[in-house]
């Protein structure tokens, strides 16, 4: 949580990010994990951290510094969750 609430805002300011919210960098880390929305792989009513398990938790840390890696990185995976979503 300390990559999605602290890390990646600051990183993503600093960089001139197309996304900075915490919730943004989630939603793009989890819909990639699944390969789709989220919330149609977990409960949406629920932290979707507190459903994955020890190998969807590691992948997902791993998606995250690939999204915190670079600009172009960020907004090629941000198009393919929206697009996902119905809104790319």
């Amino acid at each position: 949580m300390d990559m999605a609430n602290r890390q990646f805002p600051e990183a993503a300011r600093a960089g001139g990010y197309p996304i900075v919210h915490n919730h943004c960098f989630l939603r793009v880390v989890y819909d990639h994990l699944f390969e789709k929305k989220w919330q149609k792989a977990l409960d949406s009513k629920k932290p979707a951290i507190h459903q994955l398990d020890e190998t969807q938790l590691r992948r997902a840390l791993s998606l995250g510094h690939q999204v915190m890696a670079d600009r172009s990185t960020c907004e090629i995976m941000n198009r393919r969750s929206l697009e996902w979503r119905g809104k790319g």
